[in-house]
């Protein structure tokens, strides 16, 4: 069940605009589903918005139809009733569909980003072995298999240079790391519990009045951490994208170094 897709062009207005018009075009017989349906949902981070650019994927049911420029159409003979949702006066495929065909198009870590939202916002892992159920066929049914064998491990990230940071440490074979999660009572981006290390990003919002404010609360926060035995590095979306090896190096030896301290 290939999805068939069209040239971008017809809507070009805002997500929310674009993916009503593209359900509505199909007269009551289409539902949005995968990253549109992600955005209008809320799965997607701020560096994963959709633009002009990005066509609006609908989930056509029980017929065929001619192509529309700015679609990207699925096909599905039939659809069960529990897969149906409405969302700001959208008919959108329910959060566990939604997912199945998000997992189709996005990467690991990309969709493990979208089901952690999807998980805090009151979706079940039974919710999503049901949908495998019902349409063993989609495309993403391989990856939401191997999240459901421990959706607690689920990396929350909520940037694309974490999400590269978390790629360049599996590439290096380093051990990856819990993000987005709690250490010493503060929420930090990442953490390995057994080195008490923490990783910490810099520079990803323009903090305007309040800077002051934010770079005393950071520094807080770090001298905390310090004083209950982690060790912060704070890195920036610059050394990612620029020095991404050398990062590395500097993470590989810092947790050696904690290793042959103990």
């Amino acid at each position: 069940m290939m999805p068939s897709v069209y040239s971008v062009g017809s809507v070009r207005r805002g997500p929310l605009s674009r993916s009503m018009s593209a359900a509505l075009h199909f007269k009551g017989d289409a539902l949005v589903t995968a990253c549109a349906a992600a955005h209008v949902r809320g799965y997607l981070d701020t560096t994963q918005q959709l633009d002009e650019r990005d066509p609006v994927d609908v989930l056509l049911v029980g017929r065929n139809a001619e192509p529309v420029e700015g679609v990207r159409i699925h096909r599905v003979r039939s659809l069960a009733r529990q897969d149906v949702r409405w969302r700001n006066g959208i008919p959108v495929t329910s959060p566990a569909l939604t997912l199945a065909y998000l997992a189709g198009e996005l990467g690991e870590f990309e969709l493990e980003a979208a089901a952690a939202i999807a998980f805090r916002n009151g979706l079940r892992a039974s919710q999503l072995r049901n949908v495998i159920e019902r349409n063993p066929r989609v495309k993403g049914v391989a990856e939401l298999r191997r999240l459901l064998e421990d959706p607690t491990q689920a990396h929350d990230t909520r940037s694309r240079w974490e999400r590269k940071l978390l790629r360049l440490l599996r590439a290096a074979e380093l051990p990856l790391p819990l993000t987005n999660v709690s250490a010493a009572g503060h929420m930090v981006d990442m953490l390995w519990p057994d080195l008490k290390l923490v990783v910490e990003f810099d520079g990803w919002t323009v903090h305007g009045d309040g800077r002051r404010t934010a770079f005393e609360t950071d520094r807080l926060r770090d001298q905390n951490l310090a004083a209950s035995g982690h060790q912060v590095l704070r890195v920036t979306a610059r050394q990612i994208d620029s020095a991404p090896y050398a990062l590395v190096a500097r993470l590989a030896s810092t947790m050696t170094a904690i290793r042959f301290s103990r």
